[in-house]
């Protein structure tokens, strides 16, 4: 029992993610699953064997089923999520703390569904990088070290690899050129924006120092994630404007597990390998590989343009769309629309805790959202007046129940002094013109005569 001591002695060295979001409310009514939801096999308790040699689709839907599963159970806390019926396999463990922040909950999370269904598995285990603080380079980190996962015989311990993945990644490792390929790979690749290649387990990368993991794509296009954070907390939130969208130098946006396989492992009579070495599959033999997230998806994409993101063109079905409408459009196949009152609500939740935390890179963020809000409100605002039928709300008067609320977002929001509540909101002290979302909202003009316009077909 004295390895099992050392994980629930985890949690002291926990850095590396930002705590840029909350729980958000989550569109009502979600629509039902297209296709039937993938099954979990249950797993016995002991060392973890490898009886596969590489993770076929169904072990990636599997593991996406397995982070959906703890998403949608509300757990609140890494130990809890573990402990809890939200872990399918939880039973098959003897008693120890799952301690992770964010960049180490989603390592932790794959490595431990793999243990549990026979998977190989390996992982940077040390980068390179021209920072003191690798986490936050301003160059792309470069792997130094991987680590593969392999039997040599007697199983591997399992509680012993979540210690040794806790103590070695980062959101270090996961701030990598999305282009870069060297003699050893980085664990993620860039997926293209399209349903089925951003899924249930695609890990989300913010380079102010955070992680997420998607565990829904609604009908709509709305990209669900569940996170951890450095207290232990579990929240979940939806993804938009709060994510930037970076340089691919960074290696921001969207990643998913490089696929991988187990070479020249010897097959026992009871079905698992023994040995051999993990080798993992390079970006032009990837299927869906793509870096449009960074460099757009029109024909004058450049070659070149990696650290030119902020400049990249998105279209679909030849309308033009900024990057966020993209991303909604394509995971939506075209179904996408904009309901300005949820898109608010989300907006204010995410960037409230922010805005209560005071640091320099929390103020920078909520400015940064506050004016990414106050543009998409303008835009819909100008589509309402036309009655663009990609502005959805179903009420009495949008302006109203925009105003209302912003306002209940305001006062719900409210920083603490010493402990003690303060009257003021956290945004007070944000008010520009570029973030001033009352005045806008009051500009609105529900009375609109319909202008005849069509919306551009997405």
């Amino acid at each position: 029992m004295r390895v099992w001591a050392l994980v629930a002695t985890l949690g002291v060295a926990l850095y590396g993610c930002t705590t840029n979001t909350v729980n958000v409310p989550t569109p009502a009514p979600l629509p039902a699953p297209v296709a039937q939801r993938p099954s979990l096999e249950p797993a016995l308790p002991g060392p973890w064997r490898i009886t596969k040699t590489e993770w076929t689709k169904a072990d990636e839907d599997g593991f996406g089923e397995f982070v959906r599963r703890i998403a949608e159970s509300g757990c609140t806390t890494t130990i809890a999520c573990m402990q809890s019926a939200a872990n399918f396999y939880h039973d098959s463990d003897p008693p120890f703390l799952f301690h992770a922040d964010c960049a180490k909950w989603a390592y932790m999370l794959r490595a431990y569904y793999a243990s549990k269904n026979g998977l190989p598995f390996s992982y940077v285990d040390r980068v390179a990088s021209d920072a003191a603080d690798p986490r936050f380079a301003m160059t792309s980190n470069r792997v130094l070290e991987r680590r593969d996962i392999v039997d040599g015989g007697t199983g591997s311990n399992t509680v012993a690899i979540l210690k040794a993945v806790h103590d070695q990644v980062s959101t270090a490792t996961f701030r990598m050129d999305a282009g870069e390929q060297g003699a050893l790979l980085q664990d993620f690749y860039s997926p293209k924006i399209q349903p089925g290649s951003i899924h249930a387990g695609t890990a989300i990368y913010d380079i102010n120092g955070h992680v997420m993991l998607v565990y829904e794509i609604t009908s709509d296009g709305s990209i669900l994630y569940v996170d951890a954070h450095p207290d232990e907390s579990v929240t979940r939130g939806a993804y938009g404007p709060q994510v930037p969208n970076t340089p691919q130098s960074l290696g921001a946006g969207f990643k998913n597990f490089r696929p991988l396989q187990l070479v020249g492992a010897e097959r026992r009579a009871d079905g698992s390998y023994i040995g051999g070495h993990v080798v993992l599959t390079a970006n032009d033999a990837i299927a869906d590989f793509s870096l449009e997230q960074y460099r757009g998806n029109t024909p004058d994409a450049k070659e070149g343009a990696k650290d030119d993101a902020g400049n990249a063109q998105y279209r679909y079905n030849n309308a033009p769309l900024d990057f966020y409408e993209y991303v909604r459009a394509a995971m939506s196949k075209g179904s996408y629309a904009f309901n300005p009152v949820y898109e608010m609500e989300v907006a204010m939740g995410s960037l409230c805790r922010d805005a209560k935390e005071g640091t320099a890179e929390a103020d920078a963020r909520v400015k940064a959202g506050l004016a990414s809000l106050h543009a998409d409100l303008a835009k819909a605002a100008s589509q309402w007046a036309m009655r663009d039928l990609r502005v959805v709300y179903r009420g009495v008067s949008l302006k109203q129940t925009l105003a209302d609320t912003y306002a209940a977002a305001e006062r719900s929001c409210v920083k603490s002094s010493d402990g003690a509540q303060v009257a003021a909101s956290a945004f007070d002290r944000f008010e520009s013109p570029e973030t001033d979302v009352s005045n806008l909202i009051a500009r609105i003009d529900d009375n609109a005569p319909f202008s005849g316009m069509r919306p551009v077909g997405y």
